[in-house]
């Protein structure tokens, strides 16, 4: 499980987002924790692309899910 990943868990956990500012947060964690695996899949190491791929999918669910909440969707 990458670090991202296990971060947004322990959020999910003990409150979703109820703010723009917590949206906001949340999404600049996500990003701060990719960091890594994108400077190992530069380098060529596969598995961190995966996880990187697999954390982009999920920052596009959470950037979604903001964009429905500054609507008032949510």
């Amino acid at each position: 499980m990458s670090e991202v990943q296990a971060e947004l868990e322990a959020q999910d956990a003990v409150v979703d987002p109820s703010t723009n500012e917590e949206f906001y947060a949340q999404l600049r964690v996500m990003v701060e924790g990719m960091e890594a695996d994108v400077l190992k899949a530069q380098k060529g190491n596969k598995a961190a692309a995966t996880r990187l791929r697999k954390s982009l999918r999920l920052l596009k669910s959470v950037s979604g899910d903001f964009v429905k909440f500054t609507l008032g969707k949510l």
